[in-house]
């Protein structure tokens, strides 16, 4: 798989792959004999020859298996491309020229957790070995940037030391999984999902089995705590419910929801299943499910290949009972059990911007501090900081939420207010306004090959565009994505734009109104598009105003646009803009 293989190039090695593939003949080859001998070789139930490139590359190495590979490619100063670079995605490293020079490296953090120690680490790592800043993304984790060949060991080298890593953040892994950045410290919270989410993290990257899997798959668990994880987003959500103890027909106490299928970029949220487990069930019915994914999923077409696609074709019953067949097997005991309608209690209400400011914790005296980014991004020195004010003056623990900002967690009342001065010195802040503390975006054509727009700096123009003019007294989510993947999931924003070729050609977006997750899901509206970026600033400063002045005394955003008929949306854009969309 190598940049010298046989003295071919690698756009010559994809193209043979391709070929030996379709006519099965480089197994037969590989064991000296015709083609005609060779007995038929399926993956899965599949045929070699209906296998899709890359399942064909997976077969050939599988990405546990390369990294004697990575050792030559890193003496050879070799950056990975083609499908050597799809394996390598599997160990967190992604070749993302010409948008960036050199890797993108994406860490693993289960839970969404870091130590401040951890974090500093993670700083010096960006000064030496990387661009010098990282970006907290969408599952809670980081990403460091600008990372030349020659570099990938020192810094798997670097985060193994401070019990890090970076295996089964891309391609087709089971990502970062994700919780309540809350969890453990939330007065709200039903119950503490860290455990679950460590604990399945781990099983997954101790077996072969479930990496290199169909497609990428994400899994959130949601303790009912005040702060979105956006777990209804997600291929499967456990969510946390209690049942009182007046309902006899389920007994009393904590149980976990089970949600099935969120891909928001293709339109559709977590469907509830009907079922539910015990927490401590969780992991187990987790890996079930996983591994009906793995042996039933598509490996023939990876437009159809996430688990939202095995659910349109086979059912959720077909699905649930294939997992109760692992499950069994198991003989752990863990089951599925129904839920009846209406036994939970109401969910604590969700706080749209307690990822931002000081906050009490459930512990007496401690307070968690959501320290406000811009899109996300820390310099390596803002970095060392964070983890240092971390370790100083709180419990040495940092959370990374979903909407891109770190969390403090363990500061004592006494410590609040050097805490606020010292994160000022790093020039970043505990406040935000109702614009800027709803702020999403993926990395855009700036970083990533398939971005479309410049969503990193359209969407810091576009908040700062909106609080000169406006004063909100509730928040309004602004999520940018670069292209229809939906990294930023711009149909679960108030407002959401999702990168495309402007008329005539140029940098441009599609611009939808309304969408939500959790107590507000619903799926955003399309307003116009595709218009120029130039002009989105334009039309958003028209959509506000046209809010601000039409709605009902407090009534959010999202419940204005809610409240319009789709032929109504567009009277929101502004005539000149009109012809564009």
């Amino acid at each position: 798989m190598g940049a010298s293989n046989h003295g071919f190039s690698q756009e010559q090695q994809e193209y043979l792959v391709n070929v030996l593939s379709g006519l099965n003949l480089h197994k037969a080859l590989s064991r000296g004999g015709s083609a005609s001998d060779a007995p038929p070789e399926t993956i899965y139930g599949v045929p070699m020859e209906d296998l899709c490139k890359e399942e064909v590359a997976k077969h050939k190495m599988h990405p546990v298996d390369m990294w004697r590979q990575v050792e030559e490619w890193e003496a050879a100063g070799h950056l990975a491309a083609g499908l050597d670079q799809f394996l390598l995605r599997h160990l967190g490293f992604f070749n993302v020229e010409p948008a960036s020079p050199g890797y993108m490296m994406r860490l693993r953090c289960p839970a969404c957790i870091l130590r401040g120690d951890q974090l500093q680490t993670l700083g010096h790592v960006a000064q030496t070995f990387a661009g010098g800043y990282s970006h907290v993304t969408t599952r809670g984790s980081l990403q460091l940037r600008e990372i030349p060949p020659g570099n990938v060991i020192p810094i798997v080298e670097a985060l193994q030391e401070v019990g890090l890593t970076s295996q089964g953040t891309g391609a087709d892994s089971a990502r970062n999984l994700t919780c309540g950045p809350t969890a453990g410290f939330d007065p709200a919270e039903l119950i503490d999902m860290r455990p679950m989410a460590k604990r399945l993290s781990t099983r997954i990257l101790r077996t072969k089995e479930l990496q290199g899997i169909p497609r990428k798959f994400n899994i959130s668990f949601d303790g009912g705590g005040v702060i979105s994880c956006v777990s209804d987003t997600n291929d499967i959500y456990f969510q946390a419910i209690e049942v009182g103890p007046n309902d006899h027909r389920l007994e009393p106490g904590i149980w976990c929801r089970i949600g099935l299928g969120g891909i928001t970029g293709h339109q559709d949220f977590a469907r509830d299943t009907g079922l539910v487990c015990k927490p401590e069930e969780a992991v187990d019915i987790a890996e079930a499910m996983l591994r009906v994914f793995v042996a039933h999923g598509d490996r023939t077409n990876r437009g159809k290949a996430r688990l939202k696609y095995l659910l349109d074709r086979e059912g959720h019953d077909w699905f649930c009972s294939r997992a109760r067949e692992v499950l069994e097997s198991f003989g752990t005991g863990a089951e599925l059990r129904p839920l009846p309608a209406g036994v939970e209690s109401p969910r604590a209400a969700i706080d749209r911007q307690g990822h931002i400011g000081v906050h009490k914790q459930k512990q007496a005296g401690l307070n968690y501090i959501g320290v406000a980014l811009e899109l996300g991004r820390m310099s390596a020195e803002q970095m060392i900081g964070l983890g240092r004010i971390a370790a100083d003056f709180g419990g040495n623990d940092i959370r990374l939420t979903v909407w891109q900002n770190p969390l403090i967690v363990g500061v004592p009342d006494d410590n609040i207010a050097a805490v606020e001065m010292e994160i000022a010195a790093l020039g970043l802040t505990t406040r935000a306004n109702t614009f800027a503390a709803g702020a999403v975006a993926c990395t855009g054509k700036w970083a990533c090959k398939l971005g479309l727009a410049y969503t990193k700096q359209d969407a810091l123009g576009i908040v700062r565009h909106l609080e000169e003019r406006f004063t909100l007294d509730s928040p309004i989510n602004i999520h940018l994505t670069g292209c229809p993947n939906s990294c930023a999931q711009h149909y679960i924003g108030d407002i959401g734009l999702v990168g495309s070729t402007a008329p005539g050609g140029g940098e441009g977006y599609n611009i939808v109104l309304g969408g939500g997750s959790d107590q507000d899901q619903s799926l955003a509206r399309p307003l116009c598009g595709p218009v120029p970026a130039a002009e989105v600033n334009g039309i958003l400063e028209n959509v506000v105003s046209h809010y601000l002045d039409a709605r009902s005394p407090g009534q959010t955003f999202l419940e204005y646009v809610r409240g319009l008929p789709d032929d109504a949306l567009p009277t929101l854009v502004p005539t000149e803009f009109s012809a564009a969309s």
